[in-house]
């Protein structure tokens, strides 16, 4: 499956604006330029291929009607992009969004908010400079993810997991499988490797609907 990203204005630059799409990862091949900030890192227990400690989802939740997403936001990163459908590429792998600030809602799962596993990817950097999900590494378990749905309702996720996963041992199955809650899953690139000048790895985020059980309820 493959991906794209979103594009605000800080010091990346292209080296070649393709994805690299191998069992299931994403992967966008770009060349920091000297000096400038790099996208933040995932905390170190998800570089490290581990689950972090989770809380399970609430399953006293309402579960939402279908009804697209337009949207995403997470006030704590500064995340803000407009999110638009993508289906299959001729290639077989995920579509990508028409504008590299926009993510990707993959039709292929629920909308936000239903029961199931809802899809949004996009890249972490463009041509441009950095794209819709450059912050996401900047995450961290009980913060607040919130989709704005074509209905004017929003879906309010909590972040329960962070896992990197390298490309040749990306778990399809485990990330785009079905679930029986509302689960939100973002996807983006990670692990750049300055000498093959591509990215290694992916970035997976998991949030559920609700609060965790023993989390206070206020804003992060």
């Amino acid at each position: 499956m493959t991906f794209l990203a979103h594009g605000s204005r800080r010091g990346v630059c292209t080296a070649a604006a393709t994805l690299c799409a191998t069992a299931g990862t994403v992967l966008l091949a770009v060349a920091f330029v000297p000096g400038r900030q790099p996208p933040p890192e995932p905390p170190s227990p998800a570089t490290q291929h581990t689950q972090l400690h989770t809380h399970a989802p609430s399953h006293d939740v309402a579960v939402l009607p279908p009804s697209e997403p337009v949207r995403i936001t997470a006030k704590r990163i500064g995340l803000a992009a407009s999110v638009e459908a993508v289906g299959i590429a001729k290639d077989g792998t995920v579509a990508m969004p028409t504008s590299a600030d926009h993510a990707g809602w993959y039709t292929g799962s629920v909308t936000p908010g239903e029961r199931g596993n809802a899809i949004l990817a996009a890249h972490l950097d463009s041509t441009t400079g950095p794209a819709a999900f450059y912050s996401l590494g900047a995450l961290r378990e009980g913060d607040r993810i919130t989709v704005r749905r074509r209905d004017g309702t929003d879906a309010v996720f909590t972040v329960t997991a962070m896992n990197v996963y390298d490309k040749s041992a990306f778990p399809s199955q485990a990330v785009y499988g079905p679930t029986p809650h509302p689960q939100l899953t973002l996807i983006t690139c990670a692990d750049w490797d300055p000498e093959a000048r591509t990215y290694r790895a992916n970035l997976v985020i998991t949030a559920h609907t609700g609060h965790p059980t023993d989390e206070p309820t206020a804003d992060r």
